[in-house]
């Protein structure tokens, strides 16, 4: 589980987030949306320390971060990242590794796992993420779903109980993002938590069990995704929706 208690941010003296308050339950499987700019980024980055934070407490197991410089919780940050995987929106593969080789680089190097019980692991991973024909290939030689397949088999390598995704939809095709949904849904029925930032409302509604709306530092909505995303409370929540515009229709020949 993890629990988030009024978590502040800022940016050069601008507010990036305001006392969020938010429990991320295990099993669990939450979308973060809203417009750009409402901190919704952050907060995910937050939860296993890559960002710092002014204000609040993020508590993840028996570990919780305080505010200040992260480097300074050191250790604790390091028990939190073998709890709480990330899958960067940009993927950052190693560029000199296979895809086998990206996928074993954690295990071996943080958690001392021996190379041949990595590369068993790591096959199983690439077999599970549909990529076994796939492990010798390096990163330029990948599509950019294979490329996001081997980052997400890299997150769960190191064995987590919870996956951040941060915009996972981004660079996907329709048919893709089908193909992630899937993915994902093998991957959660083996009971992993799930905390994504999406713009991609169709990764929301078949996905997550329950969506927050982040606008201006807040959370201004939250509840399944079939009431928020379908009749919002908040007026800000139907803009960015685009709930209840009306088209502009034009004559022709006027």
């Amino acid at each position: 589980m993890i629990e988030v208690e009024k978590l502040s941010k800022r940016y050069e003296g601008r507010p990036v987030l305001e006392g969020i308050n938010a429990v991320f339950s295990p099993g669990e499987v939450t979308a973060l949306v809203g417009p750009s700019g409402g901190g919704k980024s952050t907060l995910l980055r937050c939860l296993n320390g890559l960002e710092s934070f002014d204000g609040g407490l993020v508590r993840v197991g028996p570990d919780t971060l305080a505010p200040g410089d992260v480097r300074a919780q050191g250790e604790k940050v390091r028990r939190i990242r073998r709890r709480v995987g990330f899958v960067f929106q940009q993927w950052h593969l190693f560029a000199h590794r296979t895809a086998l080789g990206n996928v074993t680089e954690a295990p071996m190097h943080v958690k001392g796992v021996g190379r041949q019980e990595a590369n068993e692991r790591g096959r199983a991973l690439l077999a599970k993420v549909g990529l076994s024909h796939r492990e010798d290939a390096y990163p330029s030689e990948l599509s950019g779903g294979e490329q996001q397949r081997v980052a997400i088999a890299r997150a769960l390598a190191m064995e987590p109980e919870v996956l951040l995704m941060d915009e996972p939809t981004s660079a996907l095709d329709p048919e893709r993002v089908g193909a992630l949904i899937d993915l994902l849904e093998q991957l959660l029925a083996d009971g992993l938590t799930l905390v994504a930032v999406t713009h991609e409302m169709r990764f929301a509604y078949e996905l997550a069990s329950r969506v927050l709306v982040l606008h201006g530092g807040h959370i201004i909505e939250e509840g399944p995704p079939a009431r928020v995303l379908a009749n919002p409370h908040h007026e800000r929540t139907r803009a960015f929706l685009g709930l209840g515009r009306v088209p502009a229709l034009r004559t022709l020949g006027a």
